[in-house]
């Protein structure tokens, strides 16, 4: 039998005045910016140069790399954003005053969050979360504390109707199955835990990555991956969003943005090779994915085939 603890718990006043409960389905966001989305990839592979290609977008930029781009930077000036305190004065700029900014760019995302923890550590004297002042173990406290910190910036950003992106590095690690058997995988750069926030944060998560499309060497944006290839979305944002589309310097948002609405159906795996600039675990994926790509369309030749032959026979 469960014990009640007295003292430990407020109880919340009934707030339903006024309220009542929904009579109808909400709608589907139909707009894709108000979603957030990941993109990571190796470095000078574009994933800056894309989200510059967003509408009225803010750089939150904590790492050199943005000089070759004329974008709306925060304190540029000055380094852009050299700490979370610097953040969190650009989001009160944003959430309490008019402008023009639609689109938050946190650019890395793995630096800022290392400046998020840092803010936390320092503010309850601590050296690294895990344990309090006094070198106690915490049970979690400072990492729940790191997380509710990082997310309640974005939150604050989304409430006051931002869209936001992140960009993170790409690592390789290998993977060890619990029978035996190995694999690489590639994922975002940052910290398992800043990953973990992260994710459940996102919308969409792309990785960009070298390929060679029909004869042409392009940079290109995995949008589905599998086990060795962290990238997807969300469930029941989209059902028929591409597995690959380009990544272009210019008109990169309208790309994603007419995919997500279903106006374009995005690369054919079919013609689709690996470059010198690919890694070992993206040339895998890519013959992965043409030999999907040719059972899918053996299968539906088939089915084609076998509705002709059908509707002879019903003649």
């Amino acid at each position: 039998m469960a014990v009640r603890r007295k003292g430990t718990r407020k109880v919340a006043t009934p707030r339903a005045q006024g309220l009542s409960l929904p009579t109808e389905l909400k709608p589907v966001d139909g707009d894709f910016g108000h979603y957030l989305l990941l993109v990571y990839g190796r470095e000078k592979i574009g994933k800056s140069t894309l989200f510059s290609s967003f509408p009225n977008a803010l750089f939150a930029t904590t790492e050199p790399g943005t000089k070759g781009l004329q974008i709306y930077e925060f304190n540029w000036q000055d380094g852009g954003v050299r700490d979370w305190s610097l953040f969190l004065a650009m989001v009160d700029l944003v959430c309490g005053a008019k402008h023009k900014f639609e689109t938050v760019v946190i650019d890395t995302t793995d630096r800022l969050y290392d400046y998020c923890l840092d803010y936390v550590c320092d503010t309850r004297g601590i050296e690294y979360p895990g344990r309090d002042a006094s070198g106690d173990e915490d049970y979690g406290k400072s990492w729940r504390a790191v997380k509710q910190e990082f997310t309640g910036a974005i939150h604050r950003l989304v409430q006051a109707g931002i869209g936001v992106c992140f960009t993170s590095h790409a690592k390789e690690q290998q993977i060890r199955t619990r029978s035996g058997e190995r694999y690489t995988r590639i994922f975002p750069s940052m910290s398992n835990q800043a990953r973990a926030v992260v994710e459940a944060l996102v919308d969409f998560f792309f990785y960009a990555e070298y390929m060679r499309v029909d004869g042409v060497n392009m940079r290109v944006l995995v949008c589905e991956g599998d086990e060795t290839v962290w990238a997807g979305a969300r469930p029941g944002i989209t059902d028929s969003f591409p597995q690959f589309l380009p990544l272009e310097a210019k008109g990169g948002y309208e790309i994603i943005a007419s995919a997500f609405r279903g106006e374009y159906c995005g690369l054919d795996p079919a013609v689709m090779l690996a470059t010198k600039a690919t890694t070992q675990t993206g040339k895998e994926f890519i013959q992965r994915a043409r030999a999907s790509s040719k059972r899918k369309a053996t299968v539906l030749k088939g089915g084609a085939h076998k509705v002709k032959r059908g509707a002879k026979a019903e003649r």
